[in-house]
């Protein structure tokens, strides 16, 4: 019997209209209010718009259409529009194989450091997740490529597993190491002296996507990838360790599960009561860092204090639970 040979390329044109269900949820070590475990849930709809093909090279646009996150199971202060200011709409160029030549996308940093996350590479963990071979592809075939996260490369090794109907099955793994200094309320900062510790951090990855050759694009797509970093004090050399377990879905139509909560049963009265008060700082940074369109506006002019104030209790808390 004969392998079905074709090749694979990505297919953007004035014509193409899309929305992608995207659920992320991320469970472990969160760099948030002294720095907690939990669960942070996001679902998202992103709506994808091709372009004129110049040059060889394909255009497609992204927008955020509607965001909700949750921390615990509670939905916090961020909405669309407060996204929006760090992943605006933004246009890249491809070439067919999916390689991302250029991105309007602008070159700005997150309040927090998340592992594979980074505003210039929205695109790449939505709806263009990998790159395509050169050539004929065949069940059985192996490709490499690299990209770009936050001046930390991220390694894919990719499999095509096998063919149904046109739709590729693609196996995916990754890796990505970097080094970041860490400040005494767990912020990525430049300086060795604003710094209380160095944190390495390996992500290994693994997953599958599902892609159209005769539609030319991602049908769907799921990745889970873990973190897990050293961190050491600058001062006592003492080393702990911290895991970030991240889950990606992404699908062309589909709704995103409920983001589920962990449960207090069993735990000493004082933890709860803890636990709770962690959740509410929570809700308050994310106000703090992205817009408190939850509270009356005029609350906006305490912006610094809730700040400040936020981080410190969060330390606090950071020892009690």
């Amino acid at each position: 019997m004969t392998a079905l040979l074709v090749a694979l390329a990505y297919a953007f044109s004035p014509s193409t209209k899309l929305n992608y269900d995207v659920d992320v949820q991320l469970d472990g070590f969160l760099p948030l209010m002294g720095g907690q475990e939990g669960q942070v849930g996001i679902k998202m709809m992103v709506a994808v718009t091709g372009g004129e093909p110049s040059d060889g090279r394909l255009k497609s646009s992204s927008e955020i259409q509607s965001f909700e996150v949750a921390f615990n199971g509670a939905k916090l202060p961020v909405g669309v529009d407060n996204v929006k200011e760090y992943f605006p709409k933004t246009t890249i160029e491809i070439e067919p194989t999916g390689k991302i030549v250029k991105s309007d996308a602008p070159d700005k940093k997150l309040p927090i450091r998340l592992p594979g996350l980074d505003v210039k590479h929205f695109p790449d963990v939505t709806y263009v997740p990998i790159e395509l071979p050169a050539g004929d592809v065949e069940a059985g075939k192996t490709w490499t490529f690299s990209r770009d996260f936050g001046g930390a490369p991220i390694e894919y090794s990719c499999k095509a597993e096998s063919e149904s109907n046109g739709i590729w099955t693609i196996a995916v793994n990754l890796r990505q190491s970097y080094t970041v200094l860490e400040s005494p309320t767990y912020e990525v900062v430049a300086s060795e002296a604003d710094a209380s510790s160095v944190v390495k951090t390996t992500m290994t990855g693994e997953g599958k996507v599902m892609f159209s050759s005769l539609a030319g694009r991602v049908e769907s797509a799921e990745m889970v990838n873990t973190a897990k970093s050293e961190v050491t004090d600058l001062k006592s050399k003492a080393t702990k360790a911290r895991t970030l377990v991240t889950k990606y879905k992404i699908k062309l139509p589909t709704g995103a599960q409920a983001v589920a909560s962990k449960s207090t049963q069993g735990q000493p009265w004082w933890q709860k009561i803890a636990l709770g008060a962690r959740d509410v700082l929570v809700w308050l940074q994310a106000a703090t860092l992205f817009g408190l369109d939850a509270l009356p506006k005029e609350l906006e002019t305490f912006r610094p204090a809730l700040s400040h104030v936020a981080k410190g209790l969060g330390l606090l808390l950071g020892r009690l639970t």
